[in-house]
């Protein structure tokens, strides 16, 4: 038995967030395992499956606050493995890997980004910190690939995100009801994901008047999607229905599932959805969407940004009866490579490594 901390910054939703604690689910299961978090605010994931720890270092605002407040992160990081002494220390996400490389050299990282969509200030500390660790995971080999050739980072490995098939099946299994047919996106509502083109997609399309959209999530784009959704008349077609702790209870109902972003690492809701036979439509954007999605097999990709061929995408899958039934009925062969003895294996290597 191997005594293995996983370090992230909170447990707010999110794919990365969900990552870690699939991880952390996986190993329980044979090792001691301790979830280190810097924050408890804005928790979404109220349960843990191991020992939770707070180290009680929240997020700042400005860049100075940030900086003074990594160092804070690093000494009491520090302080907590050194006592513990943990045979690995796996952290998920930059605002847990900066400090986590600081804190041991024996650290492996795991980044769920893009590295360009990184902000100046992020990219500098990743340049800084990133090769005093162990080794590097990427979610995704296009995000592996620009780690080694455009940073220039040593030690570099891909392992895809696990996913907990059991627990996502299980959780789909609570009914939801819904008078008419219906298509979702599920994530943040932030720029990046470009929920206005989907939005904009819907109503041109042919399906908006036998099926409606769902949108679940929460984020800062909020009032200009709504004013967006009003704007096009569309207010009883389009339901946003903000943060749901099981959205896997809505995914197993709809006819596909909608991934319309600008960028993405290892996008998990994709994986999710394949899991429980629900197709999806994937903008064909950076990173990772085309490591996933099997054209014509387990669901579409389309050109990132054009909504006309967002359109067309949605009303072929979902007028195309045999189409959708043969994505549907291949969706969950096409994602058994992400099942959690394989992942964890993959990550034991490394820190043995």
């Amino acid at each position: 038995m191997k005594k293995i901390a996983i370090v992230i910054s909170d447990l707010a939703l999110g794919g990365g967030q969900r990552s870690a604690l699939n991880l952390a689910a996986a190993l329980s299961v044979k090792h001691d395992v301790t979830l280190l978090i810097f924050q408890d605010s804005h928790r979404q994931y109220q349960e843990a499956p191991c020992k939770l720890v707070n180290l009680e270092c929240p997020d700042q605002d400005t860049i100075v606050q940030k900086a003074i407040n990594i160092v804070r992160r690093t000494w009491r990081l520090k302080k907590h493995c050194r006592a513990e002494q943990y045979d690995y220390i796996f952290s998920f996400m930059e605002s847990a890997n900066f400090p986590t490389a600081l804190a041991s050299s024996k650290s492996i990282l795991s980044v769920h980004c893009n590295p360009h969509e990184l902000g100046a200030y992020e990219t500098l500390l990743m340049k800084l910190t990133y090769p005093r660790a162990q080794h590097i995971i990427a979610v995704s080999e296009d995000v592996a690939t620009l780690l080694r050739e455009e940073y220039k980072f040593k030690h570099v490995s891909r392992i895809y995100n696990l996913v907990s098939f059991e627990e996502i099946i299980e959780q789909a299994k609570v009914p939801y009801q819904h008078e008419r047919p219906y298509i979702m996106a599920l994530g943040r509502l932030s720029e990046v994901k470009r929920l206005d083109l989907l939005i904009d997609a819907y109503a041109h399309s042919r399906l908006k008047d036998e099926c409606d959209l769902l949108l679940i999530g929460e984020g800062e784009m909020r009032p200009q999607l709504e004013q967006q959704i009003k704007k096009l008349a569309l207010s009883d077609k389009v339901m946003m229905l903000g943060v749901q702790s099981n959205p896997f209870r809505y995914l197993s109902g709809a006819k596909f599932l909608v991934l319309s972003s600008r960028t993405e690492a290892f996008p998990m809701v994709l994986i999710e959805s394949l899991v429980l036979s629900c197709p999806v439509v994937a903008t064909d954007c950076p990173t990772g969407p085309r490591e996933i999605v099997m054209h014509e097999k387990n669901g579409l990709l389309v050109e990132s940004g054009n909504q006309e061929a967002l359109t067309a995408a949605m009303d072929r899958l979902y007028f195309d009866n045999d189409l959708q039934t043969k994505c549907r009925d291949t969706a969950l062969d096409t994602v058994q490579h992400l099942s959690a003895e394989k992942v964890v294996e993959e990550w034991l290597a490394l820190g043995d490594g």
